[in-house]
């Protein structure tokens, strides 16, 4: 396989980005607060150059399959406005994966 000439980021990894957050309870306004755009989730955004997504090898997910990985491309406009590309599908394909 020609890894360099698959058409998606992992290639780039400078331009790929991940979010690491661990919760130990339920999600709140100090995790991401919609009204003022704060939240720890924002020191949680890691570059995949810099630091490798941390999985340990006994990870449950990858051993038996627990977890549902799914991405969602998010970006801001240029008047830096949010957006998510297509949450529908991504909503329609967490559902069948559970």
């Amino acid at each position: 396989v020609d890894f360099a000439s698959l058409p998606w980021n992992m290639n780039l990894p400078d331009e790929v980005n991940y979010v690491h957050l661990t919760t130990t309870g339920e999600w709140t306004a100090e995790h991401y607060d919609p009204a003022s755009d704060t939240g720890s989730l924002f020191d949680s955004v890691y570059k995949y150059s810099d630091t490798s997504l941390p999985i340990y090898p006994s990870t449950t997910s990858l051993n038996y399959g627990t977890t549902i990985w799914e991405g969602l491309k998010c970006f801001r406009k240029k008047d830096g406005t949010p957006v998510v590309f297509r949450p529908d599908r991504n909503f329609a394909r967490f559902v069948r994966g559970a």
